[in-house]
């Protein structure tokens, strides 16, 4: 027997784990050709469908893996330790197939149909824009969404809009062949994700493409009659954000393991000492290592907590989404952290285009300012709730 298959005869959570931590190597042996070119590799692309990660949250009714929660944010956080870049693209394309498992049955139907490839390659972004005009069988789409990142290799766009004259907001599913690209993505770093503005204008979409954002939030979108396994229970934006936080993670386990092997032999350059010998380099690399650890040792556990939790049957409450929400906010925060201290310990060589490390300090302090990871507000939302206050209705949580 196949120890990697699943019951359901799709691969082990494991086991895409194991795939996702075996790419590092190539990703960043690619990472600076993917900065310059703006966009990923397709050999990278090649890489990935050959292990056959994009099927992760695909439903096992449709050929999907359908694996546990718990390893969906693993295979992202291994991905960057290969490339920040790389993984926050391969990262969505991957995870979210999971918002496509929330639609109506045709529409699933048709992302994962038989004779397709079994998964989509959706692009997408959570903030509303544009326009959604009600007509006969759907909707018209008009406007410009910003941060589409990896447009120029995914098949449908998930964009959100208001609907005209209902005060309704609704997450909509387009061709991205109906979509205009605009070169916008002219960036310091995250420069690969290929994060350029998109537009359309009096784009049709079916009614059976789209959902309304309000029971997307709450996992009351249609597609949860058909789709009753526990990874389907976990909270979308807890789902999507802990897949976020896990390419800053990855990244920062990557700069702490590549300072350490420049520090095993760096010499000072005025006093020639080695710098493997200097007590002072030796406690703050072994304070940033435990920080590290014990940083990874919470995104562990509350992601485990939450697969945990779902397995049981049990739903999240308000109070421990608002906990989820902190502690991605502290993770993003702490990864930043750890990034730039480890890395000014490799001193100027780490400045040089040509090195892994800048580019990772780069991609971290650039994902850093990513709305996903703003902590004084969460932080005052979670405050308060420890003080007694209820999360705020419009708590993104």
């Amino acid at each position: 027997m196949d120890r990697a298959k699943t019951a359901t005869g799709g691969l082990s959570g494991e086991e895409l784990v194991r795939r996702a931590a075996a790419m590092v190597p190539a990703l960043r042996a690619r990472a600076a050709a993917a900065e310059e070119a703006g966009r990923i590799p397709e050999a990278t692309f090649d890489d990935a469908k050959a292990a056959d990660l994009f099927r992760a949250a695909v439903p096992a009714r449709f050929g999907g893996h359908e694996v546990d929660f718990r390893y969906i944010p693993q295979i992202i956080r291994e991905w960057g330790r290969g490339c920040t870049s790389s993984a926050w693209v391969l990262g969505f394309l991957m995870y979210h197939n999971f918002q496509h498992g929330h639609f109506p049955e045709q529409s699933q139907a048709e992302m994962w149909s038989p004779d397709g490839k079994g998964y989509t390659m959706s692009p997408g972004q959570i903030v509303p824009a544009g326009k959604a005009e009600p007509v006969q069988g759907g909707y018209r789409l008009t406007g410009m969404w910003p941060y589409a990142s990896g447009i120029h290799h995914g098949d449908f766009m998930l964009m959100s809009a208001p609907v005209e004259g209902s005060g309704e907001v609704r997450r909509f599913i387009m061709p991205i062949s109906e979509v205009n690209i605009l070169d916008t993505w002219h960036v310091s770093a995250m420069r690969a994700t290929g994060s350029h503005n998109v537009e359309v204008d009096g784009v049709f979409v079916p009614e059976h493409r789209s959902v309304n954002v309000a029971e997307f939030r709450e996992n009351r979108g249609p597609g949860l009659a058909l789709n009753t396994g526990p990874l389907w229970q976990v909270p979308m934006i807890t789902y999507l954000m802990f897949g976020a936080v896990a390419v800053m993670l990855g990244g920062a386990e990557a700069v702490v393991e590549l300072v350490t092997d420049v520090l095993k032999d760096k010499v000072g350059a005025y006093d020639g000492m080695r710098f493997q010998e200097q007590m002072t380099t030796r406690v703050r690399l072994a304070e940033l290592e435990l920080l590290l650890q014990s940083t990874r040792g919470l995104f562990d556990a509350k992601i485990n907590f939450v697969s945990d939790k779902v397995a049981e049957g049990e739903h999240l409450s308000r109070e421990e989404r608002m906990e989820m929400r902190m502690t991605i906010s502290y993770i993003g925060r702490q990864s930043a952290v750890i990034a730039h201290e480890v890395g000014q310990m490799a001193g100027s060589r780490a400045k040089f285009l040509a090195s892994p490390i800048q580019r990772f300090q780069g991609d971290i302090s650039s994902l850093a300012t990513h709305a996903a990871f703003e902590f004084e507000n969460v932080g005052s939302q979670y405050g308060g709730m420890l003080l007694g206050l209820a999360p705020p209705l419009e708590a993104m949580i």
